[in-house]
């Protein structure tokens, strides 16, 4: 992408052609540079917002994410050690905390990408 909105070749040649024309034609010539020079103006400001839009971090930061993620894993963790204790004893309990891990992993691998 240049930093001229218009190339000075093209705004030469409409000169040119204009006065090839005469006078008749001068509405149509500058209807046909606002033309190109509205679409070039569009194609950089396309530009500056993609690059923008690329620059700017979407969504909840990872460390956030990670953090709430621990307090609700944690926060779940009591009320269903005592359930899976109480119905399955320490198997019970090894499952649930073995569920708890390996759904904070996969969540972890899943925030990270």
């Amino acid at each position: 992408m240049s930093n001229d909105p218009l190339p000075t070749d093209e705004l030469a040649a409409s000169l040119r052609a204009g006065r090839e024309l005469g006078a008749d034609y001068d509405d149509a010539i500058a209807a046909s540079l606002a033309e190109r020079l509205e679409q070039s103006i569009d194609e950089r400001v396309r530009h500056h917002v993609a690059a923008r839009e690329r620059a700017q971090p979407r969504g909840v930061p990872a460390r956030t994410a990670r953090m709430v993620l621990a307090i609700i894993t944690l926060g779940l963790a009591v009320p269903l050690t005592a359930i899976s204790g109480g119905y399955g004893g320490a198997l019970g309990v090894a499952a649930t905390w073995s569920g708890l891990v390996l759904l904070y992993i996969i969540t972890i691998i899943a925030i990270r990408d």
